[in-house]
């Protein structure tokens, strides 16, 4: 969230349950993302506000994303089961943190999942199609 807006998801970004649940947000990163203002979104737009992101979530300024960065989630095990799978996702060298460089070469799955036409851009139409399956799989969760 692998991009996650995590609490984006990351935008950034990540296994589909970790995914569905930050999905609003990841929408929210995908709207922000038209940099070249030409109604779609670009892997590379895409990749670029993850990587803009990454400051926001890292909340305790460590230089890393995880767990830390979301004390109140420990309280919440629905939560914390959450964003341990986001950063699993993206942490490759496994120990429970996920770097600058990790997210920025993490796969772009929801960008996969919302370029439904695989021209390597999202439109608007895909957007509101991503938004709203996000919504849906927010709810079941």
């Amino acid at each position: 969230m692998k991009t996650y807006m995590i609490p984006v998801a990351a935008a950034l970004l990540v296994p589909v349950a970790a995914h569905a649940q930050t999905g609003g947000r990841m929408a929210d990163l995908f709207a922000g993302a038209d940099t070249d203002h030409d109604g779609r979104i670009s892997r590379t737009e895409f990749v670029a506000a993850r990587n803009a992101h990454f400051a926001q979530l890292d909340r305790n300024g460590d230089g890393v994303v995880s767990a830390a960065d979301f004390p109140r989630a420990a309280r919440f095990p629905a939560a914390k089961a959450k964003i341990d799978a986001m950063v699993a996702s993206d942490d490759v060298n496994h120990d429970g943190a996920v770097t600058r460089a990790e997210m920025v070469n993490a796969p772009t799955t929801m960008f996969d999942k919302a370029d439904t036409n695989h021209d390597g851009y999202v439109d608007q139409a895909e957007l509101a199609a991503f938004r709203a399956k996000a919504r849906t799989m927010q709810g079941s969760l």
